[in-house]
């Protein structure tokens, strides 16, 4: 006889919304993962000043996944300290009606609880943890604890974080240097390395044609800090100085995006880098496989997501020596040049150019398969919930 399915719940501070569709996609990516091997229920909670009711809740199913969004409208009082009240306020109360939702529809008792990113669902995790007597995990995400962030302030948030994270039973995090950094702000826990996940069958290489010009890829926010896309844009540049064989394809948007634009005409780019907005996950899968490398030159990162599913495409990658990515980096992979230092970032650009072609595809999706995908992600968080609730 099979074993009974865990079911877990859920409570994340960012998840794919009606108002931002990638708002903590790899929040989403990892619950599609357990979710082939336990039952998710996911209750999230997000403003909407756009809301017809003071309170609105959508539910969608898939398969053992179960999502419960509840959106609630902004208070608007001119007095700022009130409206932030009244605002926490709301957001409580749409966590309490989504969970009283949740109930109604009859579903099994939950397992266990699971915080992802600290510290806006703490508080309702905390009551519901002492009402259904079930062990806490959490699951971090956030760069603000890193040094080169330093967004980790406030009495409030730090004692809501302290309390949640000496209530749980573990503390996942995407990369060692994430579980350093907590640590050093003296958050002690039992704590796991659980990184970021990658649907390894929608992100895999597909057969092309050769193309006469080198395309290489940038997926992400455009903004100066952390992602340093003017940086970027001066850098190529420069590069365009030198060879013309190559285009640069942009995908993302951000508030240095009129930026961008007057860069790339005022140094006469508009043949080699091009900005190509927003696509789905699905699109950004077929545009990874088109695609020669990818690349980053980011301030700080924990680990990126578009590293792995470069990976899974069979990509290799030119990236920074930040610790959160060369925890996950290996020579075969592609190449690595120290953090803002604009000439070895060109210099690795130039050298990838010439050597794309001689990096092993498949054992570059190999490593991908072996770390990110959805089946050896799912099982690792399958045995941190058993260890927790059997302890």
């Amino acid at each position: 006889m099979s074993e009974p399915k865990l079911h877990l719940l859920f409570l994340p501070k960012w998840y794919p919304n009606r108002i931002d569709p990638f708002d903590g996609n790899f929040v989403e990516n990892h619950a599609h993962a357990i979710s082939k091997y336990a039952n998710v229920t996911v209750l999230f909670v997000h403003s909407d000043e756009k809301a017809s009711k003071t309170y609105e809740i959508e539910q969608k199913n898939n398969g053992l996944l179960n999502e419960v969004r509840c959106y609630f409208k902004k208070p608007k009082c001119s007095i700022g300290w009130l409206n932030k009240l009244l605002t926490a306020f709301r957001y409580i109360k749409a966590q309490q009606l989504a969970y009283n939702y949740i109930k109604n529809e009859k579903v099994s008792k939950f397992d266990l609880l699971h915080i992802h990113v600290l510290s806006r669902t703490a508080i309702f995790a905390l009551w519901l943890k002492s009402q259904l007597k079930v062990p806490l995990g959490i699951t971090e995400h956030w760069s603000g604890y890193l040094p080169e962030s330093s967004q980790y302030k406030g009495k409030l948030k730090k004692w809501i974080t302290e309390k949640a994270v000496k209530s749980a039973s573990f503390v996942s995090c995407v990369s060692p240097y994430l579980r350093d950094s907590m640590i050093n702000h003296d958050l002690q826990n039992n704590y796991k390395i659980v990184p970021n996940v990658v649907d390894c069958e929608l992100f895999k290489p597909i057969d092309r044609l050769p193309t006469s010009k080198i395309q290489i890829l940038f997926v992400g926010n455009l903004l100066q800090s952390p992602k340093r896309i003017l940086d970027i844009i001066s850098v190529f540049a420069k590069i365009s100085q030198r060879r013309k064989d190559f285009i640069l394809n942009i995908y993302g948007e951000g508030k240095d995006e009129t930026v961008c634009k007057e860069l790339i005409l005022q140094h006469r780019l508009e043949n080699v880098v091009k900005l190509k907005g927003t696509r789905s996950r699905a699109e950004i899968a077929q545009i990874m496989a088109k695609s020669d490398f990818l690349f980053l030159f980011s301030e700080f990162e924990n680990q990126p997501c578009v590293i792995n599913e470069a990976q899974a495409c069979g990509l290799p990658v030119v990236v920074p020596d930040i610790p959160g990515i060369l925890a996950f980096m290996e020579d075969e992979l592609g190449l690595v040049f120290p953090r803002l230092n604009k000439a070895a970032f060109e210099e690795a650009i130039l050298q990838m150019m010439d050597n794309y072609s001689r990096y092993n595809s498949q054992n570059i999706r190999n490593f991908a398969l072996e770390n990110f995908s959805e089946e050896v992600i799912g099982q690792q968080f399958v045995s941190l919930y058993k260890a927790a609730i059997n302890d």
